[in-house]
């Protein structure tokens, strides 16, 4: 694995002093924290972000990069120094087609997700002009046959560069897997400014769990694999690690701490013929449970796609909405008024597989004890497209309870989980959620990926003190998570905000390790500071 120069009489304009104060979006996320920087750029190359990671190190500078800042831990809050915003590097720059009749899609880390998942469906892309003959090729080929790229986060709006530093996943994750399965390449600009290519299947671990590295002046250094084991579940909690791990898997969830991503070569995969979304009632969560669990077990997952649910708590506030806003909650008037809980269903099949599927659904729910003539099912676009508003409708009812305790207690949000358990803990973190809930007498709602076992618990606190209870009721579903081999950081990545999280999943030893990669490639700690770590004593 080498380390190439990029060209040094290539420059990065670095805005800096009081015209920093037109750019203070650029010190926060989704997340609501706030940060502070010396300097903020808007590299259009690698060579550009090669030029300003050069002239960071100059200053002795911590590097903080940005994507479209939708996330919610606070990766892109820096900590002083400088924030390098990736959004002008927005480029597709071709295609190629590969021997196992896919694609695949060479972008710049600025590529918002919508925009690539549109040109691929479009087979339309606005670069295109500039493409070589054999891009230009494979271009003909999505127009003759359909594609799609499966990562699909909840936020559209990110971008591929942020997918690939978090290893996002999505509701699609049950069939499809996160984002590294589909990464078949990198270019990685390192801390000393020298540029890295990487291509999937050509650097991986050895037998002692080492990759080789030559850095651009020559130096070899070894960067040694965490041996931490990954959890049997969803995971974005800490650098990936495995025995014969691939190079390309190094960096990808490593969130901004070990290089900047500057290039990104993503798979493209050949899009099912035929899809349809459902939505099944239950009067007991028990039977949505037992429906879940059945269908999971099915040796072809009857072409399902993903598998979601809505507890109790989430329809009740779904009606609630409805009663208030009408057609404009998203809501349909004809929800059920004695359905206990939903499970909706994302399939895709061959063209001629959709009736047998659905067959399938009816015959499963209706041994779960749901009413299969009840069930909501849509196959056109735009029917879809009616149930997707109303799968995404729980978060903004959730957003405005919370925002109207926010005018009393400003201090006050949600606390929303992010933790995914083994198939065998599903209905024993259920049960320890719930209780405790309960115990301390926290209004709450649970939905999410229940097909990964990724539920989100989202802890409504109305007062300071209830927000107190909710925050150390977060720590202890964590702590049983880890107990039950699961995952406290499923999608969303660590941040700054849950470092306490990933040293409770790997421990002190496995922090260690993940400081030695890093210190291998980064030995002044300057890029992503804070994340992963923390804030570490003696930095400014």
């Amino acid at each position: 694995m080498y380390a190439q120069p990029c060209p040094s009489n290539v420059a990065c304009t670095l805005i800096t002093g009081d015209d920093l104060a037109d750019y203070g979006k650029y010190l926060t996320d989704e997340s609501r924290k706030k940060g502070q920087a010396s300097a903020v750029a808007f590299p259009t190359s690698t060579a550009e972000v090669a030029a300003a990671v050069r002239e960071a190190a100059s200053n002795d500078w911590a590097v903080t990069v940005s994507g479209a800042r939708n996330g919610v831990t606070a990766r892109a809050v820096p900590q002083g120094g400088l924030v390098l915003s990736m959004e002008r590097m927005n480029r597709v720059l071709g295609l190629r087609q590969t021997a196992d009749d896919e694609c695949t899609a060479r972008c710049q880390p600025g590529v918002l997700l919508s925009a690539l998942q549109k040109a691929v469906r479009d087979a339309a892309f606005d670069d295109s002009a500039d493409w070589d003959e054999a891009s230009r090729g494979c271009l003909q080929t999505l127009r003759e046959n359909a594609y799609f790229f499966p990562p699909d986060p909840t936020e559209t709006g990110a971008s591929l560069g942020g997918l690939v530093a978090c290893n996002a996943s999505g509701a699609h994750t049950f069939r499809y897997g996160p984002t590294r399965p589909y990464i078949v390449g990198l270019t990685v600009v390192l801390a000393d400014g020298s540029r890295l290519a990487l291509e999937r299947g050509q650097c991986r671990a050895d037998a002692s769990g080492c990759f080789i590295l030559v850095r651009q002046d020559g130096q070899e250094v070894t960067v040694k694999v965490p041996t931490y084991r990954q959890p049997a579940t969803k995971n974005v909690a800490g650098y990936y690690s495995g025995e014969g791990m691939d190079a390309v898997d190094l960096f990808i969830g490593s969130e901004g701490t070990l290089g900047v991503i500057t290039e990104v070569n993503a798979r493209l995969v050949r899009a099912p013929e035929g899809r349809s979304a459902t939505m099944v009632f239950f009067r007991d969560e028990l039977n949505a449970l037992e429906f879940t669990e059945e269908l999971r077990g099915q040796s072809d997952g009857c072409g399902v796609e993903a598998i979601e649910y809505f507890d109790p708590r989430s329809l009740r506030f779904l009606r609630e909405s409805r009663r208030e806003k009408g057609a404009a909650s998203g809501v349909p008037a004809c929800l059920p008024d004695d359905a206990a809980c939903a499970v909706y269903l994302d399939i895709g099949t061959s063209a001629d597989g959709i009736i047998h599927t659905l067959d399938s659904v009816a015959r499963l729910a209706k041994k779960a004890g749901a009413d299969a003539a009840r069930c909501w099912s849509a196959e056109s676009y735009a029917e879809r497209e009616r149930l997707r508003v109303f799968r995404h409708a729980l978060p903004e009812v959730v957003n405005d309870t919370i925002s109207r305790i926010q005018k009393t207690y400003p201090g006050v949000t949600k606390l929303g989980t992010d933790m995914a358990v083994p198939d065998s803990a599903l209905r024993t973190i259920l049960r320890v959620y719930r209780s405790e809930l309960e115990n301390a007498g926290l209004d709450y709602v649970i939905f999410g990926h229940i097909g990964d076992n990724h539920l989100h618990v989202n802890i409504l606190p109305k007062t300071p003190e209830q927000y107190g209870t909710g925050k150390k009721l977060y720590l202890k579903f964590a702590e049983e998570v880890v107990r039950l081999g699961g995952s406290p950081a499923a999608e969303h990545g660590i941040g700054k905000l849950k470092t306490e999280f990933l040293k409770l999943m790997i421990g002190d030893r496995g922090i260690r390790e993940m400081q030695a990669v890093k210190h291998t490639l980064d030995p002044r700690n300057r890029m992503g500071r804070g994340t992963l770590f923390g804030r570490v004593k003696g930095e400014g």
